[in-house]
């Protein structure tokens, strides 16, 4: 059985701005509506539900939060450079200087919507109680209505 959490509807969601470096056209710093989706899978338990669901809506609304109208910085990213109070991102002969406090920086390669799903997945993971009939737990990142991408991890209890 599966437990679904529509961010567009349960309004998890953000806008933000990214750059994919070496794509023709999402190489220019540009920006979306994003909302972050779950999937819950397992057993229902004791109480007569798979989870409360409601701890995990509250989770990826912190989530949501923290990169609402934010630049996405990808720390593993070379061009990158956080000076403290300011963020210098160079790439494909382009200069970005940001000030910190309006990025979100992040432990992934590049802020497309692929990395984004692994990076809430791992936020997830590890900040969320999950009971023991829980079994799978997936993760999805829309970039606008229609378009996004599903990541996901089994939990070995």
């Amino acid at each position: 059985m599966r437990l679904e959490i529509d961010g567009w509807s349960s309004k998890i969601t953000f806008s933000a701005t990214h750059i994919i470096p070496g794509h023709y056209k999402c190489g220019r710093l540009h920006g979306h509506d994003y909302a972050i989706n779950a999937t819950i899978f397992g057993s229902v338990g004791g109480e007569g539900v798979i989870m409360d669901f409601i701890s995990v809506k509250e989770f990826l609304r912190k989530v949501a939060a923290e990169l609402d109208h934010k630049v996405l910085i990808p720390l593993r990213d070379e061009g990158v450079n956080d000076k403290g109070d300011s963020v210098h991102y160079c790439l494909k002969g382009k200069e970005y200087l940001f000030p910190a406090e309006d990025c979100a920086l992040l432990d992934v390669g590049v802020a497309s919507a692929e990395e984004l799903a692994n990076f809430v997945l791992g936020r997830v993971a590890e900040e969320v109680h999950f009971p023991d009939n829980v079994t799978r737990i997936e993760i999805g990142v829309d970039e606008g209505e229609g378009q996004g991408a599903w990541t996901g991890m089994e939990l070995g209890k």
